[in-house]
């Protein structure tokens, strides 16, 4: 359906849930600027870094063969992994028109929680953008998923003979 590009392009996305944006700054953006800037042919590096998310972008010279400086970018960001928080999910991609997001949307607000704003994200509006023609895949990054705490009553429990019996998750 498109042509075959080979940009001299690289993003690195990163995904760490209920990252402050200063947090995401010091122990992932910043490290993983530093462990890329060794690639041969690297002409510039742009990062833009959000809660729970970032994007570095990598800008080669055009000369360069790209498959060969994925596999590069994919050794220098191994070689720093473990220092790297051990919950952030690295995607590293070359820009064509195949494999990266053509559009990005951000949610954000003042009045309404990260959570339910993720949930708006996740089960409002995915859905909807996965079922329009041409949209192949829609994934959410950032945010704060919502968590919860179950505190059982256990004099509730036992009174329903619940008690002493294991209750699978």
């Amino acid at each position: 359906m498109f042509p075959a590009t080979n940009f001299p392009r690289i993003i690195i996305g990163v995904d760490k849930r209920r990252h402050a944006i200063n947090q995401m700054e010091v122990t992932i953006t910043r490290p993983l600027e530093n462990a890329v800037n060794s690639v041969p042919g690297l002409e510039d590096v742009r990062s833009v870094t959000s809660r729970g998310s970032a994007e570095v972008d990598l800008f080669f010279n055009w000369s360069v063969d790209m498959v060969q400086t994925l596999q590069q970018v994919n050794s220098a960001i191994s070689r720093i992994q473990s220092t790297l928080p051990s919950t952030a999910q690295i995607e590293t991609h070359r820009l064509d028109f195949a494999s990266f997001p053509i559009i990005g949307y951000s949610l954000t607000s003042d009045k309404v929680p990260q959570t339910q704003l993720w949930e708006i994200a996740t089960y409002d509006i995915k859905p909807r953008l996965n079922r329009i023609n041409g949209v192949a895949t829609v994934t959410v990054q950032g945010g704060q998923q919502p968590e919860f705490q179950i505190t059982p009553d256990t004099a509730r429990m036992q009174k329903s003979r619940v008690a002493g019996r294991t209750i699978g998750c």
